[in-house]
């Protein structure tokens, strides 16, 4: 809290020789529009610049691996954050209808469960090659998203990834994930076909539930699959994956409520 609502301040540099911004170190100083965090920094601390509504360019060097919970929450005029981090355990923000477009460095690993929660004005978001997982409700209700392309490079979505994503139309999952996560797309409304890439294993329950255009969902690999209500079960009931609007039909409304559903091999 050294600056804390320090509401006229609208300049800082932060020397080489800082290791570490602590908590709410700059929350509340709405007239900072613009930060640029050296290299030295490996540490952002909680809500360090939560409430910083003026700002509009930060970036984050690839020396930091830490951000805190709520670091740039209700920085409303962020539009793009570069973060190089290798991963972002808690990068919380809270983001409002200016925020539009959002675009992850190729160095970026893993995005962050909740990272972009209700951002309902973001419409585009690229996500890099270099990603490996999407954490638990990052894009939930991100009710701008008409499209997404999740690479080849990414292995598991995590639960309700997109849920409430319901402008969501399309959706591209690349071929190495193995795991849907539990209502990783409950209610996206306007989506009204999937492809399940053989590479999927698992999909959790109501995975799909709420999702009322859902009309055919393919499987890339149809063989071995079942489901069960034993979230840690090696086997289950057979089903057939073959037709996809009976696909869809299950996944959406039949088969959705407690039922995971796995394959084998």
């Amino acid at each position: 809290s050294a600056f804390y609502n320090c509401d006229g301040l609208t300049s800082i540099t932060i020397p080489n020789s800082v290791t570490s911004i602590g908590n709410y170190a700059f929350a509340s100083c709405s007239g900072l529009t613009s930060v640029t965090i050296p290299n030295s920094v490996t540490y952002i601390g909680d809500g360090a610049f939560s409430g910083c509504s003026n700002l509009t360019s930060v970036t984050i060097p690839d020396s930091v691996t830490y951000i805190g919970d709520g670091a740039f929450s209700d920085c409303s005029g962020i539009i793009e954050i570069e973060n190089g981090v290798s991963y972002v355990d808690k990068w919380i923000i809270d983001c409002d209808t200016s925020v539009t477009s959002v675009t992850l460095r190729n160095n970026t690993v893993g995005i962050a469960g909740s990272a972009f929660y209700n951002c309902d004005g973001l419409t585009s978001i690229t996500i890099p090659n270099s990603v490996t997982s999407i954490g638990n409700y990052a894009f939930a209700s991100c009710s701008g998203l008409t499209s997404v392309t999740i690479p080849n490079s990414v292995t598991s979505i995590g639960s309700g990834a997109f849920s409430g994503c319901t402008g969501l139309t399309s959706i591209t999952i690349g071929n190495s994930v193995t795991s849907i996560g539990y209502n990783a797309f409950r209610s996206c409304t306007s989506l009204e076909s999937i492809t399940i890439p053989g590479s999927v294993t698992s999909i959790g329950d109501w995975a799909f539930s709420g999702c009322s255009g859902l009309t055919s969902v393919t499987f890339e690999n149809t063989d071995g699959w079942y489901v069960t209500n034993d979230s840690n079960a090696t086997s289950g009931t057979s089903i057939n994956v073959t037709d996809t609007s009976t696909n869809a039909t299950n996944l959406r409304s039949t088969y959705y409520r407690t039922y995971y559903w796995k394959r084998n091999g």
